[in-house]
């Protein structure tokens, strides 16, 4: 215990166990719905979105409470995020360089 009794996770506003569990609980249900939308029959394109977008949520709901940055100062998320978008950004140009280059006729 810290001084005026409060912990230290209260101090930096980490939530408790219970709220890991349904954020755990709620990552195992958009799994649920990725793994149903891969059996259903739709077009590609359509299902590909679909899956981009749930793993993006799924993603950043890990980010924000299992690692913590969603209760990390600000100055330390920015720079995580600045990178994740420049990750995306690069690998986007990559493959459409890839896809591209594989289109043309020879």
């Amino acid at each position: 215990m810290a001084a005026g009794g409060t912990t230290a996770a209260k101090q930096h506003g980490h939530p408790k166990e219970r709220v890991y569990v349904i954020v755990a609980v709620w990552l195992a249900l958009i799994t649920g719905v990725e793994i149903t939308i891969s059996y259903i029959k739709m077009p590609d394109p359509v299902k590909i979105v679909a899956l981009v977008f749930l793993s993006a949520i799924k993603f950043a709901v890990v980010v924000g409470y299992f690692m913590h940055l969603k209760f990390d100062n600000p100055a330390l998320r920015k720079p995580f995020i600045t990178g994740i978008i420049l990750a995306g950004c690069v690998y986007t140009i990559v493959l459409l360089a890839f896809t591209l280059h594989s289109n043309v006729p020879k």
